[in-house]
């Protein structure tokens, strides 16, 4: 039950935090424009991006972060790699035939038959 809590508070609160982020963002957006100082007005919106990117990227990871806490897999062992995952396997180094080779074999034969 405490889980189910949490990753309710913990969705709710970064939907709270992203939607936040976007309206300030949009706030000072429509006040950066209004900046008649051209110099300053480029300033302006080059800052806003910059800032605009770091909150909404910090709220992706916090989210992100806080749902890897919640579910527990932050401390789950990686898979194996594709070299030790078929060193027992006697088949892992048979080859598929390239498709290519097929296709032109196949488009022989064909002009061979209309010819």
């Amino acid at each position: 039950m405490g889980r189910v809590f949490a990753g309710i508070v913990a969705v709710i609160g970064a939907a709270a935090l992203t939607l936040g982020a976007m309206v300030v963002l949009v706030q000072s957006t429509i006040l950066f424009v209004s900046i008649q100082n051209l110099p300053l007005r480029i300033f302006a919106i080059i800052g806003d991006v910059l800032l605009g990117t770091v909150l909404l990227v910090g709220c992706i990871y916090l989210a992100t972060h806080l749902a890897v806490r919640i579910m527990g897999v932050g401390r789950a062992e990686f898979p194996p790699l594709p070299d030790q995952m078929h060193q027992d396997d006697p088949l892992a180094s048979v080859q598929p035939p390239d498709s290519a080779v097929l296709l032109t074999r196949s488009t022989s034969r064909v002009q061979s038959k209309k010819i």
